[in-house]
């Protein structure tokens, strides 16, 4: 199994703990490690040879040479250059891709004995291994039992051929948004907050992209949208919802195809939080659109085969017809047409 590793950074202190804490990891493993420098060049050199797996180091010249015209869909100053990653990782025929960023470490670094705590063989096994439990039936009623409900057998098998994505948790410092940042006093420890489930059929989740794993037929839906800056550093008016409204358009396209997505294990420790008071400022344009952008994507009817086919014919039927979402809309065609 080919296994890459995508991971964004802007500084060289911040990627090399990320290797030191991931050396042992990622050495076992033999993964292609992908580390996509958000700065015009490179500002510094990865020692590659102090390290027994591959790692390709990328920055904005790379998504130039790369990419060309069409290299603005890649926004910069934001994590959501991850997305070249992700493409870099599918033309290396990955089998599986991983997102991880540079304040996340290995949670058995820091908890020791944590329950499933090796992130790349759980990341393995729930997408090519496992099988998992989903209720079958509800009741109709609370308390007690209405006729017929099932006194044993409530339960059906989903096996690890319809698990498209593994949605990984984060312990220490969870993904939380300004307005929680601001408000919550002392952040729980992760057992008050961690849920491994598997996320509904028909229903949304808050996809993070900082810790995840996905088959690599999925990779055409997962566009880390247009946020932070464009090539030319100039804003594009909205930060911080580009994996969340990724997860929207890929879960409802999961659906359609009958495909499942979970959520919780592996759990990485994540040391950084970022400002709050920043955060909100990135967020505050974002938080309107996110309050009704899943209800346009729930309109949508789908009709197409395939993961590409489906992104491309929602991003056509998506009703939203601000300036930027019709410059968002091209970038999503362009990116599909990458596959």
């Amino acid at each position: 199994m080919k296994i890459s590793i995508v991971v964004p950074t802007i500084r060289e202190n911040s990627i090399l703990r990320f290797l030191n804490e991931w050396n042992a990891i990622f050495q076992k493993e033999n993964i292609n490690l992908i580390v996509i420098e958000d700065n015009p060049q490179k500002t510094f050199d990865i020692k590659k040879d102090s390290y027994k797996f591959i790692i390709n180091h990328y920055s904005w010249e790379d998504i130039e040479k790369d990419l060309g015209k069409d290299s603005w869909i890649i926004p910069r100053r934001t994590s959501a250059i991850k997305s070249y990653g992700f493409w870099k990782a599918y033309q290396g025929k990955s089998d599986l891709i991983i997102a991880l960023d540079d304040d996340c470490y290995p949670i058995e670094n820091y908890i020791k004995n944590f329950q499933k705590s090796n992130l790349i063989q759980i990341y393995k096994n729930n997408l090519f291994k496992n099988k998992f439990k989903e209720t079958a039936w509800i009741s109709t009623i609370n308390q007690v039992r209405p006729r017929g409900l099932p006194y044993e057998k409530l339960e059906r098998i989903i096996n690890s051929r319809q698990i498209i994505l593994n949605h990984g948790l984060w312990a220490n410092i969870p993904d939380l948004d300004a307005k929680t940042q601001l408000s919550i006093k002392t952040i729980p420890k992760i057992e008050k907050y961690f849920v491994n489930q598997l996320i509904p059929q028909n229903k949304y989740f808050s996809m993070c992209g900082m810790n995840i794993g996905w088959k690599k037929e999925l990779t055409p839906t997962m566009y880390f949208m247009l946020m932070g800056k464009d090539k030319n550093e100039k804003s594009w008016g909205f930060d911080r919802f580009d994996d969340i409204w990724a997860g929207i358009f890929t879960k409802k396209i999961c659906d359609y195809l009958g495909y499942m997505i979970i959520s919780g294990y592996p759990v990485v420790w994540h040391d950084r939080a970022s400002d709050p008071y920043k955060n909100l400022e990135k967020e505050k344009t974002g938080i309107k659109i996110n309050e009704y952008l899943w209800q346009e994507v729930d309109k949508i009817k789908l009709t197409k085969s395939n993961f590409k086919e489906c992104y491309k014919e929602l991003t056509e039927k998506l009703n939203l017809k601000t300036n930027y979402f019709k410059k968002l809309k091209k970038a999503m065609i362009i990116w599909s047409e990458l596959f």
